[in-house]
């Protein structure tokens, strides 16, 4: 079995390669296609969230169960047929994605979006190829949740990391030499969603033990899914819906232009959210597994070191974008104006997004023991009480507005359910969490970045604003990361084991 260190690191690292080719190719897109062609590409990405509502949680499902059937022999042999019965609804489900949304593209161009440049045949184009790109590129994450559920973690993220360069940097040249703008684009994101979907297919069924029996689709399979995978569901629905509430206000009440601009914003708040899940990659399945042999002593260490770390993480990053946000704006687009106009709804939405991320290992553990009826119910009464905040923020504050709204939202969360899951999940442990995974981390990174905005307030557009705002986030980090308990035995225990190794090897003749 991996050790849990070796996975989270391989999570880091291919997430932080895609956040940074995600990130680091914005500005050359918003300025070969303009702001008003990237607020299709910010729709294109809502859609591709969106679409997550049809895996009807077994992606979820597959993280637990293959984590617990790889460690059971008499229960290895099922690992085949379970792959197969949910892969014969994986690609029919693609295809009714792409069906579903070229055909109604006419009327997604015609009354949803307000494009103020591009006509309406373009527009139609462009949306049809989106359902081509959003419906290819979803059977990845089945795959990649059954990759993770076998702890094949560093596969998955070369994967991943090659697919994310095609996608970001190897559209370039396609802008730059085909002079086919946004649609070709489009287009080679179609190309590389298809090829990754396949590649992560063969990789997976190459890391599948071996059975002895023939390899089938088996109704019973899906059946003894359905009360996890529908409870998933449901959360999955409610907190996509949540969580898309402020994209969907902003694409239906504002101009396409103004989207695109809150594009921006959700781009480097996104990149936050990647930074989170590789540890919830990781120690999703081994908490799955400890939860599973009733081993609570190691559930609650793993519980609360792997809080810390998140927390530590998310801080840092926050304090640096949320503190000097119009200075890494700047330094990342080089355009004033737009600078100015994003800095609010960003710092907004960053903070909203970083308490989101906090809350992303308590998530795990509600779903290791199984239990999904509070992340549902508290979803769904998130939506009744902010789909008209949304809606009344963004008529009349427009992206700031929007971004104001899910910091609530988030806020919300961290207040009331967190408790919730403590009454019944590590009771007794609520206020070691909240001091350790988010007074002491957050206070350490926030007054790092407080002290470097006092002696340094404004970043130019230079190598030394970039070096300064990169080493304010590593003081941050560093900072944030010494105030954890758990990190700190982490380290003194990995430094003791290092120094009697050394030891050990002086002896040898």
């Amino acid at each position: 079995m991996p050790r849990l260190r070796d996975n989270v690191l391989a999570n880091y690292a291919g997430q932080a390669w895609v956040a940074i080719m995600g990130v680091a190719f914005v500005p050359v897109y918003l300025r070969l296609l303009g702001i008003e062609q990237f607020g299709l590409i910010a729709f294109m990405l809502s859609l591709q969230t969106i679409s997550l509502l049809l895996d009807m949680g077994t992606g979820v499902f597959l993280g637990r169960e293959l984590a617990q059937r790889a460690h059971h022999a008499d229960r290895r042999d099922s690992i085949r047929q379970l792959i197969r019965s949910f892969e014969c609804l994986i690609w029919p489900t693609a295809a009714l994605i792409a069906i579903l949304i070229v055909s109604t593209s006419g009327e997604i161009a015609s009354h949803w979006l307000h494009p103020e440049q591009l006509g309406k045949e373009t527009t139609t184009k462009a949306v049809g190829i989106i359902g081509l790109v959003v419906a290819l590129l979803w059977p990845t994450a089945f795959y990649a949740s059954a990759l993770s559920g076998l702890e094949q973690q560093k596969k998955l993220n070369v994967l991943v990391a090659v697919f994310a360069t095609l996608r970001y940097a190897g559209v370039v040249p396609v802008l730059l030499w085909s002079n086919s703008g946004l649609l070709g684009f489009l287009w080679w994101h179609c190309l590389i969603a298809g090829l990754q979907s396949i590649c992560s297919a063969m990789v997976l069924w190459r890391h599948l033990p071996q059975s002895a029996e023939r390899t089938r689709f088996q109704l019973s399979e899906i059946l003894g899914a359905r009360h996890f995978a529908l409870g998933v569901f449901s959360i999955t629905a409610l907190g996509l819906i949540l969580s898309q509430m402020d994209r969907l206000a902003m694409s239906a009440l504002r101009p396409l232009e103004e989207l695109g601009y809150y594009g921006v914003a959700l781009t480097i708040s996104g990149g936050l959210g990647r930074l989170v899940q590789p540890m919830f990659a990781a120690i999703y399945p081994r908490l799955s597994k400890l939860a599973g042999s009733d081993d609570q002593l190691r559930v609650s260490e793993l519980y609360h070191l792997s809080s810390q770390i998140v927390a530590a993480v998310v801080a840092a990053v926050a304090g640096v974008v949320c503190i000097y946000s119009e200075s890494v704006l700047r330094l990342w687009t080089g355009d004033s104006v737009l600078s100015a106009q994003v800095a609010l709804p960003l710092t907004l939405v960053f903070a909203g997004t970083a308490i989101n991320g906090v809350m992303n290992v308590p998530y795990a553990l509600q779903l290791a023991h199984g239990w999904t009826r509070l992340a549902a119910l508290s979803n769904l009464v998130g939506i009744i009480l902010f789909a008209p905040a949304f809606v009344l923020a963004v008529e009349n504050h427009g992206m700031t507005g929007a971004a104001a709204v899910w910091l609530a939202v988030n806020v919300t969360y961290l207040v009331f359910i967190a408790p919730l899951l403590h009454r019944r999940l590590l009771r007794g442990e609520l206020g070691l969490w909240y001091a350790q995974s988010v007074l002491q981390p957050f206070s350490a990174a926030f007054g790092v970045v407080l002290v470097a905005k006092w002696l340094y307030p404004s970043i130019d557009r230079t190598i030394g604003g970039v070096t300064w705002i990169s080493a304010t986030g590593l003081i941050a980090l560093t900072a944030s990361l010494l105030v954890s308990q758990g990190f700190r035995k982490l380290l003194i225990a990995y430094l003791r084991q290092m120094r009697i190794e050394r030891t050990d090897s002086s002896f040898k003749p």
